[in-house]
Parts: structure tokens; C-alpha cells; sequence
């Protein structure tokens, strides 16, 4: 088993959408599919995710028909080092082969020898090799992410923010309702906070559960990270 760095091409790929996706406006990341995209999505929301590279080498292997042949994973991720001792399980960086689910109990067979090439080479090189399909990709916590990241870059009141902030870190955690009822007197300005709530949901200045669908009964708290008296 050899490693080079011929890696594959990003082109059309027919019944397939492929592009580039603007990682935290730090480097361009290259996507085949629109699966692999959102799974792009989740990974630069998660916050112990450091960085990303696609397509980062090429495996070359003989099969079992005695032929030459490659295998290159779509992904690999590195962790925060400051998140490795409490995400014990994803310390190790991260080798990911995205497939649809129905793409791989077609194609099993064939592709069950690349998979164990990537597992062998990941545990060789104190990696771990998962591969991802729409249950791992396509979720609640997606669908949370997609919505808040419409409201990330629009700007709001920091008087009401920070209004918000110490009404949740005087009381721990409340629900967005509580919120608004407190901080707004029509349903205008009730409009108005709530979007300002999910900008800073989606800022990360508040938390929440990510894997429950959000609404005005969604739990919040205060990041601990963000200062009170902190620049929205």
C-alpha cells in the first residue's frame, strides 16, 4: 500500500453538484456532491473542528483481481487540541468517506475493499476512518444549522443584546419566550428579538440544544466564553 498525491479532480459529476465552500472565510474547500457540502456545513459550525482538507492523498493497493488501483477519502479532520481531552472519542483526526445510502448497498462489494484500505491506513497513521451517509449528514442538527446561518451576519441592537445576556446569565438558562415577554412589549419588537436571539444563537453567544428542532420554547444559556460586557 503506497500514498501519493495525485489526488482527483473537482468537475461535473452527472446527477451530482459540486463546487467550493467558503470554510469560516479561511480557505476554499472543495465539495463533489451536495451531501458532501452539508456535511461541510456541520463541520465548520462545530467548533472543535480546526481544520479541514479534502481529498488529502491517495491510497494505491492491489485488489483481489491482482490489479493497481487507488482509493482517495473525501475528507480528513483535524480537532481542536484544547477540545482533546473532553471529545476523548474524536481526539484523533478524522478520515471520512461520503457516500448516499443508497449508493452504498449498490456498489457494496466493491466498495467494502476501500473502506478497509482506509481503515488500515487510519489506524497505521493514529487516525480513525468513518464514512458518512445521510443519517450522519442530513439531521435535525443540520437543519438547526441551515436556519441559524441565515441570521449570523445580520446586524442588531447591542443594548438589547446585551440585555439579553445578562437577563440569561442573571437566571442560568430560560426559555426564548421568557426572553421575549421580558425584553419586548409589542409583537413588532417581539419579531425583532427573536431574530436577534437566533443571531446570537447563530454567533454562538448563546447555547442550546443543536439536536432538537428550535423554537420560541428552545432552552438557552450563556456560552461561558463570551464576556458579558463583550462587543456583539
Amino acid at each position: 500500500m503506497k500514498i501519493s498525491t495525485k489526488n482527483r479532480k473537482i468537475g461535473y459529476t452527472y446527477g451530482s453538484v459540486s463546487g467550493h465552500f467558503a470554510f469560516r472565510k479561511e480557505k476554499s474547500i472543495a465539495f463533489e456532491s451536495t451531501l458532501e457540502r452539508d456535511l461541510l456545513t456541520l463541520l465548520e459550525f462545530n467548533d472543535s473542528v480546526d481544520d479541514v482538507i479534502e481529498q488529502p492523498m491517495t491510497i494505491e493497493y492491489t485488489n483481489d483481481n491482482g490489479k493497481d488501483v487507488t482509493y482517495t477519502p473525501d475528507f480528513l479532520v483535524f480537532f481542536n487540541e484544547s477540545d482533546a481531552e473532553i471529545l476523548r472519542s474524536q481526539r484523533k483526526p478524522l478520515l471520512i468517506e461520503v457516500k448516499p445510502r443508497d449508493r452504498l448497498i449498490k456498489d457494496w462489494d466493491k466498495l467494502k475493499k476501500k473502506f478497509q484500505i482506509g481503515i488500515k491506513y487510519a489506524h497505521a497513521n493514529d487516525m480513525i476512518f468513518k464514512v458518512y451517509d445521510e443519517s450522519r449528514i442530513r439531521n435535525t442538527y443540520l437543519d438547526n444549522v441551515l436556519f441559524l446561518k441565515r441570521y449570523k451576519r445580520l446586524a442588531y441592537s447591542e443594548d438589547t443584546a446585551m440585555e439579553i445576556l445578562s437577563l440569561v446569565h442573571a437566571n442560568g438558562s430560560l426559555s426564548i419566550e421568557h426572553i421575549l415577554e421580558h425584553i419586548s412589549a409589542t409583537q413588532e419588537q417581539k419579531g425583532i428579538a427573536l431574530g436577534q436571539v437566533w443571531h446570537m444563537v447563530a454567533r454562538k453567544q448563546l447555547l442550546c440544544l443543536m439536536n432538537m428542532h428550535l423554537g420560541i420554547k428552545t432552552i438557552v444559556w450563556l456560552n461561558e466564553d463570551i464576556e458579558i460586557g463583550a462587543t456583539i
